[in-house]
């Protein structure tokens, strides 16, 4: 009895080791592939990031803003083109708008390019001095630009979608200047395309891969040029010259 007792619980024994070996496995097979799972999520790669923004190529857009002017007219003697003495300020103000085309090409993080734009102009203004006799004989001036353009090259530095650049080029106007006479009421006035030079700089900034926002400041300025009266002021001759500080915002499709 004592014998066949002895070894019921031998086997007792061996099932339960055996029993306890088969779960260590389970265990183990368990863990090696749940250690496998994490291996194969930590080891899989990031999605990559999107490329970077490039400014290359081709744009056109509106823009829209204001001018803050500033001209004076300088009074000569046309026989001997002494100075009189006299000269007179307006500052001609107004908003302006248009469209502008241009394209850049971009080199590492700088980017080169070249703009036109053509702009409608509300640029008015004007001075009024009365007689002061014997040698000032008083007059009205007024001065419009109803259109103006400019071609410039252009050079940024772009930070992704941003670019920081500057600007400067070639800049025209359609100006009309109107002179009275305040004593005889006799106006006469002269129309002319005058040319200069533009600077400034602005920031862009690439809402979506087509779509291009900008703010940029320009100074201009229309140069120097004599106008000789014929019939309200006979004998003098007027040296005008304008120049505006201007502000615009623009917006772009880039193909």
């Amino acid at each position: 009895m004592r014998h066949l007792f002895f070894g019921s619980c031998e086997r007792c024994k061996m099932k339960k080791t055996s029993t306890l070996g088969l779960m260590a496995a389970a265990l183990l097979a368990s863990a090696a592939a749940n250690a496998a799972d994490l291996t194969r999520y930590r080891l899989a790669a990031p999605p990559p990031p999107p490329p970077p923004f490039n400014w290359t190529g081709i744009y056109v857009g509106a823009q829209a803003g204001y001018s803050l002017g500033h001209d004076k007219t300088t009074e000569y003697l046309t026989g001997s083109g002494a100075f009189t003495g006299l000269s007179f300020k307006f500052n001609p103000d107004g908003a302006v708008a248009g469209i502008h085309a241009g394209g850049n090409y971009q080199i590492g993080s700088f980017v080169a390019g070249l703009e036109a734009d053509a702009e409608a102009a509300g640029t008015r203004g004007g001075f009024s001095d009365a007689p002061a006799p014997p040698f000032n004989p008083g007059g009205v001036g007024r001065m419009r630009i109803d259109a103006q353009g400019s071609l410039r090259g252009r050079l940024g530095f772009a930070i992704d979608r941003a670019m920081i650049y500057g600007t400067g080029g070639l800049a025209v106007a359609n100006i009309k200047y109107t002179f009275t006479n305040p004593t005889t009421g006799v106006s006469e006035s002269t129309t002319r395309a005058s040319s200069g030079y533009t600077l400034g700089g602005g920031v862009s900034y690439a809402i979506t891969d087509n779509l291009i926002g900008s703010l940029e400041y320009r100074y201009t300025d229309f140069g120097t040029f004599r106008y000789t009266s014929t019939s309200a002021f006979v004998g003098l001759t007027g040296s005008q010259h304008p120049r505006s500080n201007a502000a615009r915002v623009a917006l772009g499709y880039k193909f």
